[in-house]
């Protein structure tokens, strides 16, 4: 028995030692085939690893590649991040190393051992698919000049000079960036020199004036910013506060604020208006090392001066009423308030409110508020330094037995990061007379987007509860109010989690290679993980800010109230950013019990959700979207 197990065990290795000589003379046939081959580009690799073999053979492949489109590259000293003498080579390589997060088309890989045990890998494609390398960046460029001329005609100025610059970097990883035309607003325009252009016009219609000046010890400037006469949406900007430049500050709806210490003097101060958006293209690393790799454009036009040399900053008096007509804007949405007799308690307290507020006395008169909206009170003052701008004149607006209190916009900014927001905080009112809820408001285009829709069919009560609920939605993101996330999903919510993929992907079968794969990568998840996800990323960001627009909202043909609602989402936080459209399925028949159905998140609007949208179809097309299945 002992003899016939010795002989099993010999044939068996045998078979081994054969199948491995089959095995090792296949991939050296195969080597020499791609190594000899003139239809091939590779890059070898060797490692005490398979992934330090994997990285080294791509950096490798990557090398060469520089080497082989040296000569259709672009690039001046002007350009390129460097204090020395301009070496053409290794700017190439920096500009080919930022494709090593990026997807190379049809990339395939051989992997061996040498002699000395050590992992090997070579990686290679074929020539003629070096051109689909680049197609797809030239893609993320003109959908960047797209997505910024959108914004631009919302007054997004934020947006259009990011997406801009944006553009413009990534096209200078382009084989001929100089070369490189798009059909913009009916014309054919070389973007080398459009993009740049279309940012000075851009900066040139943006104005700023003083509004508001509150002496010391609170020394602080309110400022209008307009883009073409009108309030500018949306722009970041920074400035000296008389000991360091200021973190960067975003403007809602044309309202900013600057912040001086004490004992400085404000006279003539110069603003930045911000067009790089070095740190919000952290979140996708191809982009950041372009980033990285190239100065940033420079503008005389983004710098704005406000006040004078020497004089005392003061307020211009038609800055200060148009300033004053934008914090008072949130009145102003086609649902009729309280009149003021009605409205003579509730403003009595708020107005108590705020006094503390702006006397920075962050501990109210307990008395006012509900149990839990103190807490919500206390929530926001600790989300971030507040400070009001203006003259809070807010609006009372009737909600069911309770009374929302609206356009009350303060500021909020944070001890540890290089950030600031505008917000429009609105008040919920319990039946009580006492302030039950505090959220962050909608920005004027979001507002005008849910009041104009359904007139004639939708009462103001019900735009009313749709408002309310988005704000509480991300003021909830906000305040990282876990609970009331929780509560509001349904048991048997349909969650769809979208985010950016920086990686690779293997391919199944032969030859083991990679491939291109999808920006995005889309995952459902129940309730609780979903929840789980939420709470650790509540864990290890000091803010998270969503900003809402562009929406689309639809009636369902059943269940009574329930709304799809489709809006564009901003989303900012310390470690992330981006983006996207949000799909809501929600229930609103019990105005302060909303439930969502069906949670969706993906970077591009969604077109089946529109007027034509036949009412037979209960789920608004969601789950027949094949990136859904």
């Amino acid at each position: 028995m002992r003899i016939f197990l010795k002989l099993l065990v010999a044939i068996a290795a045998l078979s081994c030692a054969h199948d491995a000589s089959a095995q090792s003379s296949e991939i050296q046939s195969k080597l020499i085939q791609i190594k000899t081959g003139p239809e091939y580009i590779y890059g070898e690799g060797t490692g005490e690893t398979p992934a330090e073999a994997d990285r080294n053979a791509l950096a490798n492949l990557l090398s060469k590649i520089g080497t082989t489109v040296q000569s259709s590259f672009s690039m001046t000293e002007e350009e390129t991040l460097t204090n020395d003498a301009l070496d053409s080579k290794r700017d190439v390589k920096s500009v080919m190393n930022t494709y090593s997060q990026a997807t190379l088309n049809n990339t395939e890989i051989v992997n061996y051992r040498d002699e000395n045990g050590m992992f090997c890998q070579l990686r290679y494609m074929l020539r003629t698919e070096l051109e689909k390398m680049f197609e797809h960046r030239r893609d993320r460029v003109e959908d960047y000049v797209r997505t910024a001329l959108r914004s631009e005609e919302k007054g997004r100025v934020d947006d259009a000079l990011r997406f801009l610059n944006w553009a413009y970097v990534l096209l200078h990883s382009l084989q001929y960036p100089s070369d490189v035309k798009m059909k913009v607003e009916g014309e054919e325009q070389l973007l080398v020199n459009w993009i740049p252009n279309r940012m000075r016009d851009i900066l040139g219609e943006v104005k700023v004036e003083v509004a508001n000046v509150e002496p010391a010890p609170e020394n602080r400037v309110d400022v209008l910013f307009t883009y073409k006469g009108e309030p500018a949406a949306g722009i970041d900007f920074t400035y000296w506060n008389g000991k360091v430049n200021s973190p960067v500050n975003g403007v809602k709806d044309g309202m900013g604020q600057l912040s001086f210490p004490a004992d400085y003097p404000v006279n003539d101060v110069m603003l930045v208006v911000e067009t790089s958006y070095a740190e919000a293209s952290q979140s996708d690393r191809e982009l950041e090392s372009m980033i990285a790799t190239f100065k940033p454009l420079a503008f005389p036009e983004a710098r704005k001066v406000i006040g004078v040399e020497g004089k005392a900053i003061k307020a211009d008096k038609g800055a200060e009423k148009n300033f004053q007509a934008q914090v008072e804007a949130g009145k102003r949405e086609g649902v009729t308030p309280l009149a003021k007799k009605d409205a003579k308690d509730y403003d009595a307290i708020l107005t108590e409110v705020l006094k503390s507020v702006k006397g920075k006395n962050y501990k109210p008169d307990a008395s006012l508020f509900t149990e839990e909206g103190l807490d919500m009170f206390n929530r926001l003052l600790g989300y971030g330094k507040a400070s009001l701008l203006g003259e809070p004149d807010p609006g009372y607006y009737p909600f069911g037995e309770r009374v929302v209190a609206r356009s009350v916009p303060m500021k909020f900014s944070f001890e540890n990061n290089r950030r600031s927001f505008v917000e429009d905080v609105t008040f919920t009112f319990s039946p009580d007379k006492r302030i039950e809820s505090v959220a962050f408001g909608l920005g004027g285009a979001a507002r005008k987007d849910v009041f104009s829709q359904g007139v004639g069919a939708w009462s103001d009560s019900v735009k009313m509860v749709i408002v309310t609920f988005l704000e509480n939605y991300k003021t909830a993101f906000a305040l990282k109010r876990l609970d009331y996330i929780r509560n509001i999903f349904d048991e048997n919510a349909y969650i769809i989690v979208g985010h950016k993929l920086q990686k690779m992907q293997r391919l199944d079968g032969d030859g083991g290679g990679l491939s291109t794969v999808p920006q995005y990568e889309f995952v459902r998840k129940s309730k609780e993980e979903y929840m789980s996800q939420l709470e650790k990323c509540f864990k290890s960001n000091e803010y998270v800010n969503i900003n809402f627009s562009d929406n689309d909202i639809q009636k369902a043909a059943y269940g009574g109230d329930t709304f799809g609602i489709q809006i564009r989402q901003d989303y900012y936080s310390e470690h992330y950013g981006d983006q996207g459209y949000l799909f809501l399925f929600v229930d609103l028949n019990e105005a302060d019990k909303p439930i969502i159905k069906i949670r969706t998140w993906q970077p591009e609007r969604n077109p089946d959700l529109t007027p034509m949208l036949p009412k037979n179809n209960r789920d608004f097309g969601i789950y027949s979207n094949s990136m859904f299945q």
